[in-house]
């Protein structure tokens, strides 16, 4: 009853930012919101824009890209499919829903895994933690980022993987559990392809473990349980991008502007062992080999921003360490969790995000903390060992006091403490809503927008070409106003800037561009041709 009622808040408290604004914090969730929507209401995963047919495939905003006069997805495919189809059944009123239930749900199947292997009061807390685990918290409340249903799905291929007595010979009639489990694996494969990086080592360590406990019929199910979900999927990617093994982040096109991310500098260590030991596990490694930058995110965003879930959950490590009777079977998930960490610590470690504009800012809305979320959600029962413990050496309201704490310090770091926290996030939607309901009005409804940034708020509304500082866009620009109206939306431009751009940028073009409306630090101007 205590879990269902901290469930129901959960879900509540996950909707804080759908219920003040239609537009999302970022392109990924506005693309997999559109697509999402095209799935539900079309049966399929693209759209066609007719400007891309008139001019080349140049129109798309970010995390897309336009193919032969399509708009296509630059991510993986899951998402918006089965939320599409989760859409077209219920409505499209759950569409914010879905992520969160799908985090209620996997907190129900952590109670049981974890009832199972040690006991309901540490499975209970597990699940309890779960939920205000911040960074869980904070992405299932981003109902169209994809990491809190990817590592849902895990946890469901976790429960039926377990839902046999451990440590004994699984009986031959299990194979609907494996096959369950090889369904759910392959449905978060299709939510995030590239996990098969981390996942595809994890599983074989599983089953190095366990396969003499293992039945070849169980073993059978779980890959045909996967293969049946996963092969359709290289027939839609091929459907879509050309090529089985081409994926939304794998396609290439001329058209898509990209510029210069940070690059990690990487640490020279003079010593032939680490070139050669890099120079041959780079090509697993999408960002390369940088163990100082490694070092550097891991202490940041692994330990020092959710701390006060990190200690109990070291102390839970202490303790099960302690337990003579079980160290043997408790120290085989304690090597797959640091297995699992040491993985995706040294492939995201090596990267240089920054979803901040402060390149310095440590914050929850990193992807750092949702790329590790898995670990993140794999020490909860480690913590939940600490709390059960104490409060077994202590009073249970000790126990209850700590995790209150914990449950504080979550709140805070979700909700109030950094500039992308819900809070702040919710108030900048609001006003973005404004923002884009005016451009809105004061633009054609066939207007093409030229934009940086704004494309989140005005797709699929208005065409949408990013972004204005590419000379490919200044090119294309004469050919666009023959054909439509034509924007730019961006942060204001000085009158220095004005000046430049009429007088030599776009008077070659036989342009010109003038201010029409101030939003803040960003305004709208209109292109027209030179009387």
């Amino acid at each position: 009853m205590i879990l269902a009622v901290v469930g129901v808040l959960f879900l509540i408290s996950t909707q804080i930012l759908s219920f003040v604004s239609s537009t999302f914090s970022s392109p990924d969730e506005t693309a997999n919101a559109f697509f999402a929507e095209i799935f539900a209401t079309q049966g399929r995963l693209n759209s066609f824009e007719t400007l891309n047919n008139v001019l080349g495939d140049f129109f798309f905003p970010r995390a897309m890209v336009a193919i032969e006069g399509r708009l296509l997805p630059i991510g993986f495919l899951g998402l918006p499919l089965f939320f599409g189809a989760l859409i077209k059944i219920f409505g499209f009123w759950s569409a914010t829903f879905w992520t969160p239930i799908f985090a209620l749900l996997a907190a129900l199947a952590w109670y049981a895994i974890w009832s199972k292997i040690f006991d309901r009061q540490i499975g209970f807390f597990s699940a309890v933690l779960l939920l205000v685990t911040p960074a869980w918290w904070y992405w299932a409340s981003r109902p169209f980022m994809p990491n809190v249903l990817l590592v849902s799905f895990l946890i469901f291929t976790v429960y039926f993987l377990v839902n046999r007595p451990w440590f004994k010979k699984v009986s031959t009639n299990s194979w609907g559990d494996f096959l369950l489990a090889g369904l759910t694996l392959g449905g978060a494969l299709w939510i995030r392809t590239s996990e098969i990086f981390w996942l595809g080592p994890v599983l074989f360590f599983a089953w190095l473990v366990g396969h003499k406990k293992i039945t070849w019929s169980a073993v059978i199910s779980f890959v045909i349980g996967l293969v049946v979900i996963i092969l359709p999927l290289f027939f839609v990617n091929k459907a879509m991008y050309g090529n089985y093994f081409v994926t939304g982040y794998t396609i290439t096109s001329p058209n898509i502007v990209t510029f210069s991310a940070p690059v990690v500098v990487d640490e020279t260590i003079d010593q032939p062992w680490y070139m050669t030991v890099r120079d041959s596990i780079s090509v697993y490694l999408p960002f390369g080999l940088h163990p100082r930058a490694i070092w550097h995110n891991v202490w940041n965003y692994g330990l020092l921003m959710f701390w006060w879930l990190i200690i109990p959950a070291v102390v839970g490590i202490v303790l099960l360490m302690r337990q003579k009777n079980k160290r043997a079977q408790n120290f085989v998930p304690l090597q797959g969790l640091f297995f699992a960490a040491t993985i995706l610590f040294v492939i995201y470690g090596s990267s240089a995000i920054h979803d901040n504009p402060d390149l310095s800012a440590v914050t929850i809305g990193n992807s750092y903390s949702r790329y590790w979320l898995p670990l993140f959600v794999a020490i909860t029962p480690l913590a939940a060992l600490a709390l059960v413990k104490l409060g077994d050496k202590t009073k249970k309201f000790v126990s209850t006091l700590c995790f209150l704490i914990i449950l504080g310090f979550s709140i805070n770091i979700v909700f109030f403490s950094t500039v992308d926290a819900l809070w702040p996030t919710r108030v900048r939607l609001a006003e973005a809503q404004t923002v884009r309901d005016s451009v809105l009005d004061l633009t054609e409804t066939n207007a093409v927008i030229v934009t940086e940034r704004g494309d989140k708020l005005f797709f699929p509304d208005r065409v949408i070409r990013y972004a204005l500082r590419d000379e490919s866009t200044y090119a294309l620009l004469p050919q666009i106003i023959e054909v439509a109206p034509l924007y730019y939306y961006g942060l204001t431009f000085p009158q220095s800037d004005l000046d430049y751009l009429n007088g030599e940028k776009l008077k070659g073009l036989g342009l010109q561009i003038e201010f029409l409306q101030n939003f803040g630090a960003e305004s709208l101007y209109k292109f027209s041709k030179i009387p």
